[in-house]
């Protein structure tokens, strides 16, 4: 079984929701959903599990640095980021070299998003 983590510490309803939808809906395609605690818990959990096959987050709140350590752990991690429409998303040509997807948060998506998770694990 896969393993994705999903780092939803978001305290908003229009954000927490859309991850809930996207939970039921990995777990559909049979993948185990895991949440590390913070940032530290989630790079030991890459380090020492090699069933992780990706992570989500909020952009808002990870940002460009947390996908930089994620890479110097495992360059081929897919990261899928979730922004909402008014986020400012400050990435250069060379940042896009790692396995970054964006995505909005918005209600009734979650089967298209864990689809094109799906296709990219």
């Amino acid at each position: 079984m896969n393993v994705i983590a999903i780092m939803n510490h978001m305290g908003v309803y229009f954000k927490e929701e859309p991850i809930r939808e996207l939970h039921r809906a990995l777990e559909g395609l049979n993948f185990r959903i895991v949440y590390p605690n913070d940032r530290e818990d989630l790079l030991k959990l890459i380090e020492n599990n090699s069933r992780l096959c990706g992570v989500i987050f909020d952009w808002d709140k990870y940002n460009l640095e947390l996908c930089e350590e994620i890479s110097k752990l495992n360059e081929y991690m897919p990261l899928y980021a979730f922004a909402n429409s008014y986020s400012t998303l400050d990435v250069s040509l060379n940042d896009l070299r790692m396995q970054v997807r964006f995505f909005e948060y918005a209600l009734g998506a979650a089967a298209d998003i864990a689809a094109k998770i799906r296709q990219n694990t």
